[in-house]
């Protein structure tokens, strides 16, 4: 347990980057490895393979800031070709448990797709030909996950729950949970008036099953300073927890709770 400043953490959005992978490379086709000898030759571009959703709540469980509600994945198959005829069309399975996306050789073969929810998800890409040759390949997408929960001048903290995860290939690589309560300064006359009391905060975390993770935290806070509690998962099996926060008296506090969940990066 330390003692900080109560300050809201600002999360910097996913990094851009440019992907460009041709079918037509040996070992960078993502086919797990079965070689292909048929006429398509799948250039695919992507805009991205990984991002975060960032959103930030208040009192209630309101969402106030959606600082990134969507992860924006775009797919450019514009370079496609086959030997054997023209493409006439493209099917993007994004992975994520959303409908798949159907196009006609008359488009241009560019489409993108709003990932919004966390995990790590296997993208299917196919392109077809006039003659009705098919080729497929894969691709796979990541997205972490930072959930920011702030209570103001409250006696009753909110529930903090982790919000949906996806169709996930994979479990989490770590559960980041950070979570700082202030007990409100009671200005000058808070000694006269009687409003310098300390509180009592214990914080307990508990899993899909209502099984507590880890132990419950308890802290006295004094008037005007604050407490932080932290726990880390290594590749937890479930994720569907909640942070509890509960006061021994009817004593207004401030806190700023984080659930930060990050999935495996090697492959990237």
């Amino acid at each position: 347990m330390q003692k900080n400043m109560f300050g809201k953490r600002k999360y910097l959005g996913s990094i851009l980057v440019i992907l460009m992978i041709s079918s037509g490379l040996s070992g960078c086709t993502g086919e797990e490895n079965v070689e292909y000898s048929g006429p398509i030759d799948i250039i695919l571009i992507l805009s991205a393979n990984s991002g975060t959703l960032q959103i930030t709540k208040q009192n209630n469980n309101e969402t106030i800031d959606q600082q990134t509600e969507s992860v924006s994945i775009e797919f450019d198959l514009s370079n496609t070709t086959s030997g054997s005829g023209d493409i006439t069309g493209f099917a993007i399975n994004p992975g994520d448990g959303s409908e798949i996306i159907y196009s006609n050789g008359s488009e241009n073969g560019v489409f993108t797709h709003e990932y919004l929810v966390h995990g790590i998800f296997k993208a299917e890409i196919t392109a077809t030909d006039s003659e009705n040759n098919q080729r497929t390949i894969t691709r796979e997408i990541r997205v972490d996950y930072n959930q920011e929960h702030n209570n103001q001048n409250t006696a009753n903290p909110d529930v903090v729950w982790v919000d949906y995860i996806g169709p996930s290939t994979d479990i989490p690589m770590w559960i980041n949970v950070t979570s700082e309560v202030q007990n409100v300064p009671g200005g000058p006359l808070a000694g006269i008036l009687g409003g310098d009391d300390p509180v009592t905060v214990t914080w307990t975390l508990y899993d899909a099953s209502d099984n507590v993770v880890g132990n419950s935290t308890t802290a006295s806070i004094q008037d005007g300073e604050s407490e932080t509690y932290q726990y880390q998962a290594e590749m937890p099996i479930s994720i569907n927890w909640r942070l509890e926060i509960t006061l021994d008296d009817d004593i207004n506090v401030n806190t700023n709770s984080i659930f930060e969940i990050i999935y495996d990066h090697s492959g990237m």
